[in-house]
């Protein structure tokens, strides 16, 4: 674990109480969460066949647009893939929809070739960016398990790296194997953010320079919100912007570094991974990694439309 500053005494800090303001418009947010026509719309139906191609040769029969939104489908809802074919066909049918519907086989297969759009663009240039990583579980026993039957906890496992911004929008997703560091993930997931920002913010397991020089790499102007560690020193140089950090937690203290930078919205990604494990669920449903990575990668995107349908708008009290 990153180290935390008042680690002996942090319970002495009162936790902080909030209040909904918006519960109408929040509820009906969560209702719409679950209508059909969010996920499966008439813009997919009506681009259900892929267009001609004019080459020769047998076309495909569905569209890159069917396939993910059965995939779509099968993420939100938690459902197996024959399932997923089954339910979709008794939508077609309800909504009298003149369509084919792919059988397992060829969505678990085309899965692996989905084009990946960008999964966010941020409501306003100059936005904040924050980064972290989570465990998914691929396969092995539950807790209940090891405990009941005294079995040692063999699992596998992928790392879900997300970036996302201060409105909650999921900016960046990336799926890696347990043994991808979190620093070697950002340069993927800042390729793909399409909007500038001008903060980069991040908890201590990112501190070092290859992850500073990425970040100017991309952004230039970028201001980097990396705590570094307890037993950090300044550079020969001593004009980065980690060599700043360092001066000012020795000279005003951590907590009032925190506050000087906004540390305090780095909350808003753990938000976002806890938000990804309750409503998406914390296992991968897919056993090969190329599937997993679109799995991962549709996932975000659902968050993102859940999150365009309504949010809680909290006050502290």
């Amino acid at each position: 674990m990153p180290y935390k500053h008042h680690e002996n005494r942090r319970h002495k800090f009162a936790k902080p109480k909030y209040k909904v303001t918006n519960w109408p418009e929040y509820n009906q947010a969560l209702r719409r969460r679950g209508d059909i026509t969010i996920w499966f719309t008439d813009e997919a139906i009506t681009g259900w066949r892929p267009a001609r191609t004019g080459t020769r040769g047998r076309p495909q029969e569905y569209s890159d647009v069917a396939i993910e939104t059965a995939v779509f489908i099968r993420q939100v809802f938690h459902l197996p893939l024959r399932q997923t074919e089954g339910f979709m066909s008794s939508l077609a049918l309800i909504l009298k929809a003149d369509i084919r519907i792919p059988d397992f086989s060829c969505i678990s297969k085309r899965s692996i070739a989905l084009p990946r759009h960008a999964l966010s663009r941020a409501v306003e240039p100059g936005s904040l960016v924050i980064v972290d990583s989570t465990g998914l579980k691929v396969y092995g026993k539950d807790e209940w398990h090891q405990e009941k039957h005294d079995v040692p906890a063999r699992r596998t496992w992928r790392k879900l790296h997300l970036a996302i911004d201060e409105n909650h929008q999921v900016l960046a997703c990336e799926l890696t194997t347990p043994d991808i560091g979190d620093p070697t993930a950002v340069p993927d997931l800042l390729d793909q953010i399409t909007t500038p920002f001008e903060t980069f913010m991040a908890d201590g397991a990112y501190d070092g320079e290859p992850v500073s020089q990425a970040v100017l790499n991309k952004q230039p102007d970028a201001h980097v919100a990396i705590p570094p560690h307890k037993t950090a020193i300044c550079s020969t140089a001593g004009d980065s912007q980690r060599d700043i950090h360092i001066q000012t937690i020795a000279h005003e203290g951590r907590i009032a570094w925190q506050r000087k930078t906004g540390y305090y919205l780095r909350s808003h990604v753990e938000l976002a991974m806890q938000r990804y494990k309750r409503i998406i669920g914390h296992t991968m449903k897919a056993r090969a990694l190329p599937q997993q990575k679109t799995e991962a990668w549709i996932s975000a995107s659902a968050l993102n439309r859940m999150t365009h349908l309504g949010m809680p708008v909290s006050v502290k009290i």
